[in-house]
């Protein structure tokens, strides 16, 4: 099944600062992203595997230190200037080393405020900017991990959204618990004021899901906070939803791949992004050493039109 990757079309009614930006579905349109790592050779030459432009990039800024936190925006702004794609930016909420309290209180939202006018100012034009923060909270290895201090990262989360908002309008956040876990990922909801997107990072690794490739999609849909569980809390909070990790690691990922492209045919996500990297997850398609689940994904989402950047 292909899927149509015509970029989606955002219809952004703004108010004040901390009215969430409201952006209906298009009809079938979902855009395609993908994550190659840092460098813009590594896009050429996964569209030019694909035979199509993809839709947008997703990229991801330091968080080391707060030095490494700030001066990652600029490196990324500078690094994909010339692309032409729309980037789809993860910025983390803090650093390692800052604290999830003190970013809730407001002590970091002249750092938050700076790095929105950098990014304002090196994204031209009016199109809206997709942000994504304080991701896979419901897990552990990040320093904004929510467990035992949900309201700390509520208030976090607000903050860094308000001050983002106070700065532009064109910003749109997304909120994206981890696949699975033990704990409800709604107890470190921020608020329907300031998540725009609902979105949701899962990965095919044959470590803990089935080698069975449909059994492991099932699992991926029906497990507790799962996709399914995902779909049903965006719309009771009236949000669109968005795919922005997904990836595979096994040559006989194909039946995997062909259901997930079933599921955003049908769900319409705002967009999808697949990890087509070996860094932290080997999921790379376009270097050849999973031939057969590249092919079932080339075949998914290869629609040669013409991307929107």
């Amino acid at each position: 099944m292909s899927l149509g990757r015509m970029a989606v079309a955002l219809t952004v009614l703004v108010g004040t600062a901390g009215v969430a930006l409201q952006i209906p579905q298009a009809d079938g349109d979902t855009a395609l992203v993908v994550h190659v790592g840092n460098d813009p050779a590594d896009l050429r030459q996964f569209e030019q595997w694909l035979g199509c432009p993809v839709d947008g990039v997703a990229i991801s800024t330091g968080q080391r230190d707060w030095t490494d936190w700030s001066g990652s925006i600029g490196f990324q702004l500078n690094r994909w200037r010339d692309t032409r794609r729309r980037l789809y930016w993860a910025i983390p909420l803090i650093p390692h080393g800052a604290s999830l309290a003190e970013a809730g209180r407001g002590a970091y939202s002249g750092r938050y405020a700076r790095a929105a006018r950098e990014i304002v100012t090196g994204t031209p034009g009016d199109a809206t900017i997709p942000i994504r923060t304080g991701w896979e909270f419901n897990a552990d290895f990040f320093p904004w991990a929510s467990h035992g201090r949900e309201a700390d990262y509520v208030a976090a989360f607000r903050r860094f959204a308000e001050t983002f908002r106070g700065v532009s309008p064109r910003f749109r956040f997304e909120w994206v618990p981890n696949i699975g876990g033990t704990d409800d990922p709604a107890a470190s909801y921020p608020g329907d004021d300031v998540v725009d997107v609902i979105g949701m990072d899962a990965y095919y690794d044959t470590r803990w899901l089935p080698d069975d490739a449909r059994l492991a999609w099932a699992y991926t849909v029906e497990r507790p906070y799962g996709l399914r569980w995902l779909e049903t809390f965006a719309n009771a909070h009236g949000k669109p939803t968005a795919y922005a990790e997904w990836g595979v690691m096994t040559p006989g990922a194909g039946p995997y791949i062909e259901q997930a492209a079933a599921w955003f045919e049908r769900t319409r996500p705002v967009y999808q992004s697949y990890w087509n990297s070996d860094s932290t997850f080997q999921g790379k398609l376009s270097g050849g050493r999973l031939k057969p689940a590249g092919a079932a994904y080339r075949n998914a989402f290869a629609s040669c039109r013409d991307a929107d950047a």
